[in-house]
């Protein structure tokens, strides 16, 4: 989904206002690494230790009931700590203002913001890493109800040093839940279908029903292998419908009854006697040029060189006139970031933040050469600048395809390859080092070989919550005829709760590769879209 769906006119001027006076201020930005994350913020030593610590606890305490076996090293999730709107709007601006934090798992960087300020950051936070680590887990194709139910579920939980407690309420959950027996979708809606803007009801009863099934079947030992037999099928490619009366013996509609009951009651809190490890957290401080730009550098790596088209759920109607202004208020946020960037960089030329934050910003302005000659002091020969490397490869990428001569546009893609391969050598765990590889590759004869398929494998394996990675993977299995092995990699994409193109491609190539004619688009009737009730869900996912 692209800013452009969540922008008001009166958030732009906000966000200018916000950009304009983020100049040169005191910033004193920490970092603090642990096993699983790296987080930044501009906050006291003593708080981010703690977040830290807290969020790391946070994930000893998934893997304790969800072990995850891989073979490789997995990569840090960063995490951004936001104090207040204004630092909202400076990590994403024009976000809607009642969102307490968002998870980005785009090519671009994968990352997350937290508003500290904010009374749901934790309950955000924990809701948008559960998204994170499910699709570490080795049978991650689950159907969209559980995506989110798993995440809201986990999202209430109570971290503190002695002692975790999961499975408390979450009073708005609750609280969509008592409108009426009415309101509640039906059964087979929540089993087979996801959230949609313009869907026949709210996103909020959504989530409220997907908290509910999941604390349902979390309550006892039986009902969660009732659920786990119920997700095998739906892995497998069984219809949801059937599989969840298979594994219960209910009908949609007792088992509709059976949660309704169980939710008015009280319900099953957790405190488990787990021996979690004290986290180990390492602290340091960036540098100024690094604390004044680190928005913008965030921005900036987020930022999409090529402007798509604004995205929607595939369902929700907007005017041309929508669309036009819409548009015109992503390009100010665009050129907003170009100017900022360029003006920070200005004020501390010669350091390293200040190369990457210009050769970026000239980047997206099409100056390629400008891009490339900013870079030119981090990627020498004998530098081990990774992130300067594999900058410097994806430009050279672009001038490729600006040269008219294949010969000219060959040899742009064989420096490309170089600087790469550097980057590669230097930090083998960053996937967008690998898709720029795929990048070179896609213009060779012989596409996609055996080194191919292991190059875009292993990028699947660094960052699995990567829709990108996924089509990329996906596309190229079925140009080798591997239809299984296609469906398999897609599915957690077309199972996304959040329609997008992503979602929409992923299902129409896995109706390819099953030899059906068109996807089948499972979203609510259009004829029952004027029964949306008003109200937005939390919408912490907004790249999503």
């Amino acid at each position: 989904m692209t800013i452009g769906s969540i922008l008001k006119t009166a958030a732009l001027a906000v966000a200018l206002l916000a950009g304009l006076a983020a100049g040169p201020a005191a910033a004193e930005w920490k970092r603090a690494e642990t096993a699983h994350f790296i987080i930044y913020g501009d906050v006291p030593e003593q708080t981010i230790r703690r977040y830290a610590q807290k969020i790391e606890r946070f994930d000893s305490f998934l893997r304790a009931y969800y072990p995850i076996e891989v073979d490789h090293q997995i990569p840090k999730l960063e995490i951004f700590l936001a104090d207040g709107r204004r630092d909202m709007e400076r990590a994403y601006p024009g976000i809607g203002g009642s969102v307490a934090g968002y998870y980005s798992p785009n090519s671009g960087r994968i990352h997350a913001v937290v508003d500290t300020d904010a009374v749901s950051g934790d309950v955000v936070m924990f809701h948008e890493y559960a998204h994170h680590f499910m699709f570490q887990m080795r049978a991650n194709a689950y159907p969209s109800w559980f995506v989110e139910g798993f995440a809201e579920y986990y999202s209430t939980a109570d971290v503190r040093p002695d002692r975790v407690q999961f499975g408390r309420h979450h009073p708005g959950r609750i609280q969509a839940l008592t409108l009426g027996a009415n309101s509640w979708a039906r059964m087979e809606d929540v089993l087979t279908w996801r959230y949609t803007a313009s869907g026949r009801y709210p996103a909020y009863l959504y989530y409220a029903q997907a908290w509910a099934m999941t604390h349902y079947f979390m309550s006892t030992p039986e009902r969660t292998r009732m659920l786990g037999q119920y997700l095998a099928a739906v892995v497998r490619g069984e219809n949801s419908v059937e599989a969840m009366q298979a594994a219960t013996g209910r009908t949609p509609e007792q088992l509709q009854h059976d949660i309704r009951m169980y939710v008015s009651g009280p319900i099953n809190i957790l405190t488990p006697q787990l021996d979690l490890p004290e986290p180990a957290v390492a602290v340091t401080s960036l540098s100024r040029p690094e604390s004044e730009m680190a928005w913008l550098d965030l921005r900036l790596d987020r930022e999409p060189v090529k402007v798509e088209p604004a995205d929607d759920d595939g369902a929700t109607r907007k005017s041309d006139a929508q669309k036009a202004r819409e548009a015109r208020e992503e390009a100010e946020f665009r050129a907003e970031l170009i100017r900022s960037a360029l003006a920070a960089a200005g004020r501390h030329r010669g350091e390293r933040m200040a190369a990457l934050v210009e050769a970026r910003a000239h980047r997206l302005t099409g100056d390629l050469d400008a891009a490339f000659t900013a870079l030119e002091p981090l990627v020498a020969e004998g530098s081990d600048d990774a992130v300067a490397l594999r900058l410097a490869g994806s430009i050279l990428l672009d001038m490729a395809e600006k040269e008219a001569a294949p010969s000219a546009a060959a040899g742009r893609r064989r420096a490309a390859l170089g600087h790469l391969s550097r980057s590669y050598e230097i930090d083998p765990l960053d996937f967008r080092t690998y898709l720029a590889i795929n990048d070179v590759r896609r213009h060779e004869a012989g596409y996609p070989n055996d080194n191919d398929l292991t190059t875009l494998e292993t990028a699947r394996a660094l960052a699995p919550q990567s829709f990108d990675v996924r089509l990329r993977l996906g596309a190229a299995y079925m140009s080798r005829a591997l239809a299984e092995a296609a469906v398999i990699t897609l599915r957690p994409v077309a199972n996304s709760p959040h329609r997008s193109r992503y979602t929409r491609q992923a299902r129409q190539m896995i109706a390819t590769a099953l030899g059906e004619t068109t996807a089948v688009d499972d979203a609510p009737p259009e004829a029952d879209q004027a029964a949306a009730g008003a109200g937005e869900a939390d919408n912490p996912t907004p790249d999503a």
